[in-house]
């Protein structure tokens, strides 16, 4: 059985240099864990999660979750700075 997640983040103008962070990510596979999908719809971050466990489906979705959040904490405390 297959699980499936979409997750949708409108972060405006930070959601395309959160998607350069993560294409990285996205291009080393982890076919043991499950797949990952990134793209960018009007404004909006779209992870696409899948995995044939739910613990794969898990650890993907906190890494990936983990990873914008860092990545968007980042962008906020340079726009505080400069």
């Amino acid at each position: 059985m297959a699980i499936k997640g979409e997750y949708r983040l409108c972060l405006g103008d930070d959601a395309r240099p959160i998607y350069k962070a993560l294409l990285a990510e996205v291009r080393a596979p982890s076919p043991e864990k499950g797949e990952v999908s990134v793209s960018i719809e009007r404004g909006c971050l779209v992870l696409e999660i899948s995995s044939q466990s739910l613990s794969g489906f898990r650890a993907l979705t906190n890494s990936f979750l983990l990873l914008v959040h860092a990545a968007y904490s980042a962008i906020s405390e340079a726009g505080k700075q400069g």
